[in-house]
């Protein structure tokens, strides 16, 4: 009997938990066809929750900003209210818009920055086969994607797959998964060019 007991813990424990969040009347991706189709401007919060900018940019504090009166330290992803998109031939313009002007501004290129994928754009793709580092209390695989494109009524929409197994704190079995849907809503469909903020 005891036997049993520790059978079914054991299963119990290395069967783990799926998570799933997803905004209201969630929709598909749009398969993007043209960088054109991203141009306009977006809120940055999404739904249900984070931020656009930190999609784009999740080392936010380690970049260099737009204008040098500005510091890295001093550019927060709550500050920044809007996320503007301007294509041009094989590259994206992206603005951090903050009170209506650019607080930080980076030019990406198609094939070197970023690619394409089944109508997506392939932000990272993270696998990690022991431990993750730092304080991470798992031992074991893990992985994580996240993909960036439009959803079909062409809002901005990011996804994002993260899957961890094996052991925490080196005792207890344990596999976690997680798929996160969030919608940024698509303020204008053309870019509306924002000046720097220290150029006014």
């Amino acid at each position: 009997m005891k036997s049993k007991i520790v059978i079914f813990l054991f299963i119990f424990l290395i069967t783990g938990c799926a998570f799933h969040s997803e905004p209201k009347d969630n929709l598909e991706f749009h398969q993007i066809s043209q960088l054109s189709e991203l141009a306009g401007v977006y809120k940055n919060k999404g739904n249900p929750s984070s931020y656009l900018s930190w999609i784009i940019w999740p080392d936010i504090g380690e970049i260099t900003p737009a204008s040098k009166e500005t510091t890295s330290s001093n550019i927060r992803h709550e500050d920044i209210e809007l996320i503007e998109v301007i294509p041009k031939n094989n590259s994206l313009t992206v603005k951090a818009i903050s009170k209506g002007c650019s607080i930080f501004e980076k030019i990406y290129i198609l094939g070197q920055d970023f690619k394409i994928k089944d109508g997506k754009i392939i932000i990272r793709k993270e696998a990690h086969l022991l431990s993750r580092g730092g304080d991470d209390v798992l031992l074991g695989p893990s992985y994580e994607d996240i993909t960036l494109g439009l959803d079909s009524s062409k809002h901005a929409k990011s996804r994002s797959l993260g899957y961890a197994a094996g052991l925490v704190l080196m005792i207890f079995p344990m596999a976690v998964s997680d798929t996160s849907d969030i919608r940024y809503d698509r303020v204008s469909n053309k870019p509306q060019n924002y000046k720097n903020c220290n150029n006014r």
